[in-house]
């Protein structure tokens, strides 16, 4: 019995979460735009949340790389999606307090 195709899945899945990351980064630049000469702690977060960002760009990267492109559940149990959901969540904070600190 052979296993089955998983198709174009697992590479859907890696791209939409490098669009994540690429949001993240680009969030990232924006606070640190809104900080440049004003805040540091904007700066902060910015560097912060860029650093987050390319370390998830990179963690899903590599564990599709391990992975060959199979199947999508190794992202789950390599916690790669509990890290960047966290990391999502700790971005619209940040933003949210650059918000209303403006």
């Amino acid at each position: 019995m052979s296993t089955p195709d998983p198709g174009l899945q697992p590479e859907r899945t890696l791209l939409a979460w490098r669009r994540t990351a690429l949001g993240l980064i680009a969030n990232g630049v924006l606070l640190l735009a809104s900080g440049h000469g004003s805040s540091d702690v904007r700066t902060g977060l910015g560097i912060v949340v860029l650093v987050l960002a390319l370390g998830c760009w990179a963690a899903v990267s590599a564990v599709y790389r391990r992975a060959g492109g199979a199947a999508v559940h190794t992202l789950a149990r390599h916690g790669v999606l509990r890290v960047a959901a966290g990391l999502v969540l700790v971005v619209g904070l940040f933003d949210l307090y650059a918000v209303i600190t403006r």
